[in-house]
């Protein structure tokens, strides 16, 4: 009798399963393994494509470069980061006009600004978009005077040298410009004037100075609520990439000049306001007034004239844009407005009568502070004050 046979079939169909099973599994772990961590990059940038030209050549920050060849340069930049191109001319060349397109869709352009640089020289600035542009530059032929000689000598095409341009002044950088900041100023805007004026009023160069450490200028998001009709431009900026580290930046379009005036805060105003609540009323004869708000000071009335008159002569001042920094300097605002409006009466002024302050100087060196005040009756008040003997000087009215 021979012996049984034992049926291994479905034991090696179950091997053969979990084998497949297996295979599988390791083949999906291999799958999910094989993906990498992309690694961490920086913010994403964009091209600035600009065609050579024996025209004139272009002047940019080296920070931005990125590669360049005979017939382009190519710049490269973050999205709503501040560009400035200055362009040179060739002699016998003006710069004629610039414009900006995406470079996947030349219909889509891009707003600018020109301003004036040194002699045919012009700056272009622009606020980087979120794409790759196309910048394409003109230039136009100078026109000759009557007087010209008609023979000029032959301009060499060689092509021109791509250059660096010099440090900001006072070494700031802008940050927080778009394209609605730069159209407020209706074309005017100049990121170099506007930065050396900034240090020239902050004194930010001075040891004296508390914006001697300023690197870093922001163009803030709030907006500044101003009256209709009033023609200057108004942006809110602050310092280091501090917000409560803040100013007011006003632009004057007919002088083409801006005035930098510390942004008074809410608890000071308040603490200015119960002060001034408690203070004893002012004496016959003399000014009073009150904490004003947005920068600026009220005045109080004065009344002149004896007891037996009936007509009683009121005067009222307001000082607006008052700096802050410059009421540190001079021991505070309690002293400065005595002092003015002090001056106002004397000079014999009635009336509601209301000054701006246009322009101020800290001189720490010379221990003196100098400042302008532009009435509504279109008179200026001078105003010097000796920071050695405590004591202001004016003239004007």
């Amino acid at each position: 009798m021979y012996p049984k046979r034992s049926n291994n079939k479905p034991i090696l169909i179950t091997v053969g399963v979990m084998a497949a099973v297996a295979a599988a599994l390791i083949a999906a772990n291999v799958i999910v393994k094989k993906p990498k961590k992309p690694a961490e990059t920086e913010a994403q940038k964009h091209s600035v494509l600009i065609y050579k030209s024996s025209d004139g050549s272009i002047e940019y920050d080296k920070k931005l470069f990125k590669s360049e060849d005979d017939e382009k340069l190519m710049l490269s930049a973050e999205p709503e980061e501040m560009i400035a191109l200055v362009v040179h001319p060739v002699e016998g060349k003006y710069f004629d006009d610039v414009s900006i397109n995406a470079t996947g869709d030349i219909s889509t352009s891009y707003s600018y600004l020109v301003n004036d640089a040194d002699g045919d020289n012009k700056r272009i600035n622009f606020v980087m978009p979120d794409e790759d542009i196309l910048v394409n530059l003109k230039f136009t032929d100078k026109e000759k005077e009557p007087d010209e000689d008609k023979q000029e000598e032959e301009q060499t095409e060689a092509e021109p040298a791509v250059e660096t341009p010099e440090t900001n002044p006072y070494n700031l950088t802008i940050h927080g410009l778009t394209a609605s900041i730069l159209q407020s100023y209706s074309g005017q805007f100049d990121d170099q004037a506007f930065l050396q004026q900034l240090g020239d009023q902050l004194h930010i160069s001075s040891a004296a100075s508390e914006y001697q450490g300023v690197t870093d200028v922001t163009f803030s998001e709030e907006e500044y609520k101003k009256e209709d009709g009033d023609e200057q431009v108004y942006h809110y900026i602050y310092f280091n990439n501090d917000p409560r580290w803040e100013a007011l930046a006003v632009y004057y379009p007919k002088e083409k000049k801006y005035l930098f005036t510390e942004v008074e805060r809410e608890s000071e105003i308040s603490q200015s306001e119960t002060q001034s609540e408690t203070r004893p009323a002012a004496p016959a004869n003399t000014g009073s007034y009150s904490g004003g708000s947005g920068g600026g000071y009220s005045g109080g009335s004065y009344s002149g004239g004896s007891s037996g008159q009936q007509e009683e002569v009121t005067t009222s001042f307001d000082i607006l844009q008052v700096s802050t920094n410059l009421l540190k300097y001079i021991g505070g605002k309690d002293q400065f407005y005595d002092k003015v409006f002090d001056y106002v009466l004397k000079s014999g002024k009635t009336g509601e009568l209301v000054g701006t302050m246009s322009s101020y100087e800290l001189q720490p060196d010379q221990n003196r502070a100098l400042f302008s005040i532009e009435l509504n009756t279109g008179e200026t008040i001078e105003g010097t004050y000796d920071k050695a003997a405590d004591k202001f000087s004016f003239s004007g009215l």
